[in-house]
Parts: C-alpha cells; sequence; structure tokens
C-alpha cells in the first residue's frame, strides 16, 4: 500500500518560505509568525496568494472576491497573543473564519522578513548605498540556531549605514532620497533646535516603529516609521535627525518591489506550475496626511 501524501496550498507555501526567510530568524521572544489559520478544506487547484501588510476587514473582502485565491499572505500577524475564543464579534478574527471557511490559508512571516538579508531592513538601506567603503551591518544580530548559522550568520534586525566621509548627504538629500523610495510625497522630519547636521555620515534604519530598536544606537540620522513624541525628543536632544513615514509605509512598497516575484519564484520551486502572486489593493496605511 502506497501512501499519498496531499500537499496544501499553506504546506507548499511554508517549505517554499524556508528559503525566502527562515521563521527561526524572526524575534519570537514577543512576535508570532507563521500559519495563523490553516483552511480545512482547502480550495481544489486555486493557486492565487494575496500579499498584504494588514489583514483588514477590507483586504479579508478582497481575497474572497479574488478568484482561484488559496493563500493570503499578511506580514503583520492578525493574531499576537494566545486566544481564549474565536468568535465572529472581533473584526480580526472574523476575517479569520471568513477565509478559512472559504478555503483560504493565512501566513504571516513579519520579524521573519525584517531579519533576513535582503529583505526589508535592507531594501529600505538601497538608496544610500552605492559609495566606496559604504558599510552595511544589524544594529540587533539575530540568535541564529546553528543549521542555519552558515547561511544567515549575517541575520539580525535594523540596519545601520555607515558613508565614508567623503561621501557623506545632506538631510533634505536624505529625506528626498526616502520619499522616492517609498512613493511618499511627504514625511515627518524633526531637526534639534540648533538645525541638522551639516552632513550625514551614519543612518539608522528599522521597518515599522524603530523606538525600542534605537536605544544606545548613535547615528546621524534615525529612518523609520513610526516613534513615540518622547522618543524624538530624546534624539534631537543629542543633535540627530529623525525621518518618520508612518509605520506600514516602510513596509508596504517591499511587497511590490521585492516580494511579490521572490515569492512567485519560490512556489514554483517548490511545486510545479504557475503560481499567481498579486499584491493587495485594499492594504493601507490607517494615517495620512490631508
Amino acid at each position: 500500500m502506497t501512501l499519498v501524501v496531499v500537499r496544501t496550498p499553506a504546506t507548499i507555501l511554508q517549505s517554499a518560505w524556508k528559503r525566502i526567510a527562515p521563521l527561526e530568524l524572526a524575534d519570537t521572544t514577543w512576535d508570532n509568525v507563521g500559519l495563523m489559520i490553516e483552511a480545512p478544506f482547502p480550495k481544489a487547484d486555486a493557486r492565487k496568494i494575496l500579499l498584504t501588510i494588514d489583514l483588514t476587514s477590507e483586504v479579508c473582502a478582497e481575497a474572497l472576491k479574488l478568484q482561484g485565491c488559496s493563500l493570503v499572505v499578511s506580514y503583520h500577524p492578525p493574531i499576537f497573543s494566545g486566544l481564549k475564543k474565536v468568535t465572529m464579534s472581533n473584526p480580526i478574527q472574523a476575517s479569520l473564519l471568513r477565509l478559512a471557511a472559504s478555503g483560504i490559508s493565512v501566513f504571516s512571516p513579519h520579524t521573519s522578513l525584517d531579519a533576513v538579508k535582503g529583505g526589508i531592513n535592507d531594501w529600505l538601506a538601497q538608496p544610500f548605498l552605492g559609495a566606496p567603503g559604504t558599510t552595511v551591518t544589524s544594529l540587533q544580530p539575530s540568535n541564529v540556531p546553528s543549521h542555519l548559522a552558515e547561511q544567515h550568520s549575517d541575520a539580525g534586525m535594523g540596519r545601520l549605514i555607515t558613508l565614508p566621509q567623503s561621501h557623506a548627504i545632506d538631510l533634505i538629500y536624505a529625506v528626498e532620497k526616502v520619499k522616492k523610495h517609498l512613493g511618499l510625497r511627504n514625511v515627518q522630519v524633526a531637526t534639534p533646535a540648533a538645525g541638522p547636521a551639516n552632513k550625514i555620515s551614519s543612518i539608522a534604519i528599522c521597518a515599522g516603529s524603530g523606538g525600542s530598536l534605537f536605544r544606545g544606537v548613535e547615528a546621524d540620522l534615525y529612518f523609520t516609521g513610526e516613534m513615540s513624541h518622547h522618543e524624538v525628543l530624546a534624539m534631537t536632544a543629542v543633535n540627530r535627525s529623525v525621518i518618520l513615514c508612518n509605520h506600514s509605509n516602510t513596509e508596504r512598497p517591499f511587497l511590490a518591489s521585492v516580494l511579490r516575484d521572490k515569492l512567485r519564484s519560490e512556489m514554483l520551486a517548490e511545486d510545479a506550475g504557475e503560481w499567481d502572486v498579486v499584491v493587495s489593493e485594499a492594504d493601507r496605511d490607517p494615517l495620512e496626511v490631508q
């Protein structure tokens, strides 16, 4: 008797993801990554994946209307802590239940994608690279398991870019680079009372919320999505500048710029046949400048 192992979209994705950003690289001291909910009856021959930063009710509705959708990859985990019940009265739980009932599983990579080399933080660093002698290091190296140590020894949270003094940049130049890279019209900028430093030769970067990661890190400029009022004041008090873009604006463009094609390629390598990977049109940062 031959045992036939049926691979579902969720199991195929989990295998493919090991080559993109192993979940062991995530900061599991607080983060929750991996399969959030698995559809008990996956759709037959459904080979479409929806990428989103957040699983909102609008994104859920989009996935349910998307013909052939069997997977939602939600960068932010819709489940962060233990649940005592799962009901339709909670909007996020309701979205998970609706998706699972329709044969759609939900997977969240979060900080595994932050830490891995070539992930979101390295993508955020790209506008400031190119000058000979520029270095990029992790602000907080990951505790990489031994079986991943050789391939992912340089994994870690955040990035610190150090430019040679001959290629130091102005704050205005840095702001324009950030806006162009993220496709934003406006960003928030904080400078010391005496004005920004003449030249910037070090930039600390963190996707999402960087305040806690930046503690103890010395840089001329701090670039992230959000920081608290007092965290910003603490930076400007020691003559540092800050660029804030709203939390998910530092993450969302990565989906279309990098992850869509990478995931499509790895899914094809894992399971022969085309997989269609699309970026959510309903997903957006909840804050906007008017």
